[in-house]
């Protein structure tokens, strides 16, 4: 195992070990995240940082050191649960090897809640930039994130992982389904202009929407997904008045608080005469009181309620994905090679130095001074061709240890030359 390898580290919970309620807790925005990168460095609890933030997830990649999945873990006790207890118990360390392989199956969406989903490569590619915008990603990171972007591209090419339709507009749509039956003539509206959110609305309107308002934060951004999905755009200052008009509700917009609380839903209610007002919650930090689906007429689901709608199809699913983890497992073991070559770099260097130090020496002694420049030119030609079939021997034998992590075998096979 390469010093590389063994210092890779993966740390964080996910859909698999933690509710929403949960992993709302600790997400992170933007913000946050180049904050704690570089508190990460500047405390030296690890070497390089990159942090992948989502709805399902909150992961730490670092290249550490001896103490750093302590230090780390020590970090992490600062985001507590809805309880008040730290998210030790929802957390899974991942090292070496196995963190690398993690990152591979994550940017491949293979670890996904929707195996195949497309989002995830964008949202690993977005923590990227943030790591580098931070400082917090270096060599080693840095060449772990690139190869995890053509191991997603390998994985999405050469298997049928991304070619399947079941996903969160889908999933949307069904229990929208269950509430209304058919859903021609009905209201709906979209708070937050997010991918997924953008998901639902979709397939929602070509299910036979009446009607699909949008809000955001940012009307511009609202006004401008309003004329691609033929929808129409409201400011979100007029929530009050919207909602009573719509029979769907989608939320997924950032903010660390409920935007829409359970009496804002309740007045809602009332001023609709009780018809089912069906609200899907896609945030995280949630935008709708978890309370609300006490209310008799509301039908609350958050991100998680969809997990039983996704599973139908998982099985075809997973069969593609069998193949793509063989890719990333192969891919695994062609980048931790790779490592291991790039670490010699600078032993070997250190040899063809010494040995063409070596090489002009022994001609200058030689005394080669009534030759011909042709001659010259002849006797350096046949002398670097002989340093270098010299080296080519030993030269394999230490890569060879290398790849095979005989880590004693290229020490033995380099002392003589560091004694140099």
């Amino acid at each position: 195992m390469s010093s590389a390898e063994a210092s890779f580290l993966a740390i964080g919970l996910s859909h698999h070990t933690a509710p929403v309620e949960v992993r709302e807790q600790a997400a992170l925005s933007d913000d946050l995240v180049r904050t704690h990168l570089e508190k990460l460095r500047s405390e030296g609890i690890c070497e390089e940082a990159l942090i992948v933030s989502t709805c399902n997830r909150v992961e730490l990649y670092a290249v550490g050191h001896a103490g750093s999945p302590s230090l780390i873990k020590g970090w992490l006790r600062q985001f507590h649960g809805p309880s008040g207890d730290t998210l030790d118990r929802y957390l899974v360390c991942r090292e070496g090897r196995d963190a690398v392989v993690h990152l591979f199956q994550v940017a491949s969406s293979l670890d996904s809640l929707v195996i195949g989903e497309p989002q995830i490569l964008g949202q690993v590619k977005q923590a990227v930039r943030l790591a580098e915008e931070s400082g917090s990603l270096g060599r080693w990171l840095g060449a772990l994130s690139r190869a995890s972007f053509s191991v997603a591209k390998r994985v999405r090419t050469e298997t049928a992982v991304g070619r399947f339709r079941i996903g969160i507009g889908n999933a949307g749509v069904d229990l929208a389904r269950q509430i209304f039956g058919d859903l021609k003539g009905k209201h709906a509206l979209l708070i937050g202009v997010g991918e997924m959110g953008q998901q639902v609305a979709t397939a929602l309107q070509q299910d036979g929407l009446a009607r699909l308002a949008i809000m955001n934060r940012t009307h511009e951004r609202a006004v401008e997904l309003a004329r691609e999905l033929r929808g129409v755009a409201v400011p979100l200052d007029q929530l009050d008045s919207e909602l009573p008009k719509a029979d769907i509700v989608i939320t997924a917009i950032g903010g660390q608080t409920p935007l829409i609380s359970k009496e804002r839903v309740r007045n809602a209610l009332r001023d609709r005469n009780y018809l089912p007002l069906f609200l899907v919650d896609l945030a995280v930090p949630r935008n709708i009181d978890p309370s609300v689906g006490s209310l008799e007429d509301a039908y609350l689901f958050n991100i998680d309620d969809l997990t039983q709608v996704l599973e139908r199809g998982r099985e075809s699913r997973e069969t593609a994905a069998l193949e793509g983890s063989r890719i990333v497992e192969e891919e695994a073991d062609r980048f931790l090679l790779s490592l291991r070559e790039v670490e010699l770099g600078p032993s070997i260097g250190r040899i063809t130095r010494h040995a063409e130090e070596l090489r002009q020496r022994e001609i200058e002694r030689a005394g080669l001074a009534d030759l011909t420049p042709e001659q010259r030119e002849h006797v350096e030609a046949m002398t670097r061709a002989l340093v270098k079939k010299l080296l080519d021997s030993p030269l394999r034998s230490i890569r060879e240890a290398a790849r095979t992590g005989d880590t004693e075998k290229v020490a033995t096979l380099l002392s003589p030359w560091e004694e140099q």
